[in-house]
C-alpha cells in the first residue's frame, strides 16, 4: 500500500490549489492508500478529518503539519497536537527538540530548496527522517539530500508535496500495511519499515515535457522576462522553484531514482 505523508490542500493552506475532497478523490483514482494533510502552521481538526474520514472510507487520512522554522528550513511535524509549534518562524532547535519530547516526529522538509546548505542545528538536534523526493525536489536539491540522509543515518523520505492534484501520485511511501494512527506512522517512519515508491513513468513525462520547453524557457530569461510572464507563455505549468534554478544554472530536472545509496527506507518500487 502506498501513503504520502506531505500533502496540502486549498481549506488550511494559502498555497493550495485543490480542496481536500479532490486530492482524496485523486488520490484514490490513483491506488494510494493513506494521505497525511501537512498545512502549513495548521494541524486539521480531529472533528474534521473524521467527518471527511468517515465519506471516504476506503483510504486512511491522518494530521500533522509543516512548519518554516527561523533558519529558513522546513519541517513535517507528526503525531503532536501543541499549537505553540505551528509557529513560522520558530527557533528551529526548539521545534525539534519540543515535538521529539512530546512523542513527535520530524521530517527535514525539501532540503536545499532555498538554501545552499543544510541547517546546521541537525548537529546538536537531529531529525528523524530527510525528504528526498517531492514535487518540489529536483536533481540539484535531491543528492545532496540524499547525502544528508546517508551522513545522518535517518531514513529517507518521498512524498507528493502536493498543493494540487497533478501533483499526487508521483512519489510515496510503500508500506506492508497502513498505519493505525499517527503514532503508528511515526513508529514505522523511524523503525525504516518503508520504501520509497516512484512513478517512473510520471517522471519520465514530467523530465520531457520540461525538456521540450527549455530552448523557449531560456531564450526568455535572456530576453529579460521575470517568471509570471515566462509562465504566461509556456504550454506546461511550470513550478517557480525550476525557474529560479534555472536562472542560477541547475539541474531542475526531476530525480527518479536515488543519487547515492541511502539507508532504511530507501529501497525503491517503481511502477
Amino acid at each position: 500500500m502506498l501513503v504520502d505523508l506531505h500533502v496540502h490542500t486549498s481549506r488550511y493552506s494559502a498555497c493550495g490549489r485543490s480542496t481536500p475532497e479532490e486530492m482524496i478523490e485523486r488520490a484514490i483514482e490513483l491506488g494510494l492508500g493513506g494521505l497525511v494533510f501537512t498545512e502549513h502552521n495548521v494541524l486539521w481538526p480531529e472533528a474534521e478529518l473524521a467527518e471527511l474520514q468517515a465519506t471516504y472510507p476506503v483510504i486512511r487520512l491522518y494530521r500533522g503539519f509543516e512548519v518554516n522554522a527561523a533558519g529558513g528550513d522546513d519541517y513535517l511535524i507528526y503525531g503532536v497536537t501543541d499549537s505553540e509549534l505551528m509557529v513560522a518562524g520558530i527557533d528551529d532547535a526548539e521545534l525539534i527538540e519540543r515535538a521529539q519530547a512530546l512523542g513527535g516526529a520530524v521530517v527535514l522538509a525539501h532540503p536545499y530548496r532555498y538554501q545552499a546548505n543544510a541547517p546546521e542545528v541537525l548537529e546538536q538536534h537531529p531529525v528523524d527522517g530527510i525528504e528526498i523526493m517531492s514535487s518540489n525536489i529536483y536533481n540539484y536539491a535531491h543528492r545532496p539530500a540524499v547525502a544528508l540522509a546517508q551522513r545522518m543515518g535517518v531514513p529517507a523520505i518521498a512524498a507528493s508535496d502536493g498543493h494540487h492534484v497533478t501533483m499526487l501520485g508521483m512519489y510515496a511511501m510503500q508500506v506492508e500495511h497502513l498505519p493505525e494512527d499517527e503514532h503508528d506512522l511515526i513508529r514505522m517512519l523511524r523503525a525504516g519499515n518503508m520504501q520509497i515508491h516512484v512513478d517512473q513513468s510520471r517522471v519520465d513525462e514530467e523530465n520531457q515535457s520540461l525538456s521540450a520547453e527549455m530552448p523557449e524557457i531560456l531564450h526568455l530569461i535572456e530576453r529579460g522576462l521575470d517568471d509570471a510572464e515566462i509562465r504566461e507563455r509556456l504550454s506546461i505549468y511550470v513550478n517557480l522553484t525550476v525557474m529560479r534554478g534555472l536562472r542560477q544554472g541547475r539541474d531542475v530536472f526531476r530525480p527518479y531514482r536515488a543519487a547515492l545509496p541511502v539507508p532504511q527506507s530507501c529501497e525503491y518500487t517503481r511502477t
